[in-house]
């Protein structure tokens, strides 16, 4: 029996260093190639000119960047054990509500899209001079009073963790895991397969009438110039969407089927191949934050282009500094 225990206990103590090592690694992967990725995309989106489009991209960019940061910061408490009070865990409600407004960043950029491409002539009078600034601000706005209940009731219980009181915590597990997994993951998720296929559709149609049109007025060179802008534009976001949507769907199955207890956590070898599916789901789910500038040079020529000329002008600044 002795042996049998400590070589179950061997046993975990080698499973349980796998997944501190995973814990503690892969957050700087995901910043390492996301902070200097989203940076570009900030620098790259603001040079281009000023569209409802390129504002929700900035926008987006600059919600990854801070749930990435944000992100880190926490994972370095937990690493180092750092005493979590009332604020620490109100700023962990903040930084689910930054993750989630990222991810409804993305989706705004796709309905955005879906309607410049779908009703080209009506897109002035859906995205006026100051409403694509309004709807960004009302959507942030929905997601804090959606995770209001969270800030409120979420508070310290020991030194490094939070917790809700157990007064609440039948309404908790019964309905705020789900409003919170369905306001967070899967509406987004649904979004986001939704809205891909109707721009791609949208730009199967746009084809075939601005083919029918070149056949009548050959002469559309200035049309074409704007369309092949929002063709590239519509690319890089959609080929985003499949990617958020792909490495989405993980967590997703695992938040759908969690509260059933339909895993089995028998013996240790289950214990850990469930810890470690859970871990790579998450991290899938966040990776989604560092990628957006990998899938933007990889789909489109113009960022592409708009990106090496940033270089080569921040290259010749400063050799003209250095010389001077």
């Amino acid at each position: 029996m002795n042996n049998t225990n400590d070589t179950e206990w061997e046993l975990y103590k080698y499973y349980t260093n796998i997944l501190d090592e995973f814990y503690k690694v892969y957050i700087w992967v995901l910043v390492g190639v996301g902070v200097p990725g989203n940076v570009a995309c900030i620098l790259v989106t603001t040079s281009m000119t000023l569209t409802t489009a390129t504002l929700y991209m900035s926008l987006l960019a600059v919600a990854d960047l801070l749930a990435l940061v944000l992100k880190l910061i926490f994972h370095q408490m937990y690493i180092y054990e750092v005493p979590l009070n009332t604020i620490g865990c109100k700023m962990e409600v903040f930084v689910a509500l930054v993750s989630c407004y990222a991810n409804w960043t993305l989706v705004l950029v796709c309905l955005e899209r879906f309607l410049s491409i779908r009703f080209p002539l009506k897109k002035k009078i859906y995205f006026t001079k100051n409403r694509p600034i309004l709807i960004a601000v009302l959507l942030g706005m929905i997601l804090c009073l959606c995770n209001l209940y969270a800030f409120i009731q979420l508070d310290h219980r020991e030194e490094s963790y939070c917790s809700y009181p157990d007064s609440s915590f039948d309404f908790v597990r019964t309905y705020w895991y789900w409003i919170t997994a369905f306001i967070y993951y899967f509406l987004p998720f649904i979004l986001l397969l939704i809205f891909p296929f109707l721009i791609i559709v949208s730009l199967r149609r746009q084809r075939k009438a601005r083919e029918a049109m070149v056949r009548t007025t050959p002469d559309t060179s200035g049309e074409t110039t704007q369309t092949r802008v929002e063709v590239a534009i519509s690319v890089m976001v959609v080929c985003d969407a499949i990617v958020v949507f792909v490495t989405f769907a993980p967590i997703c199955i695992l938040n759908l089927i969690k509260p059933f207890d339909t895993l089995n956590h028998g013996t240790i070898h289950t214990r850990f191949t469930v810890t470690m599916l859970e871990f790579m789901a998450r991290t899938l789910s966040e990776v989604n934050y560092a990628v957006d500038f990998v899938i933007y040079f990889a789909a489109s020529k113009k960022f592409r282009s708009r990106f090496k000329k940033l270089i080569r002008k921040c290259l010749t600044c400063r050799c003209r500094r250095d010389q001077e």
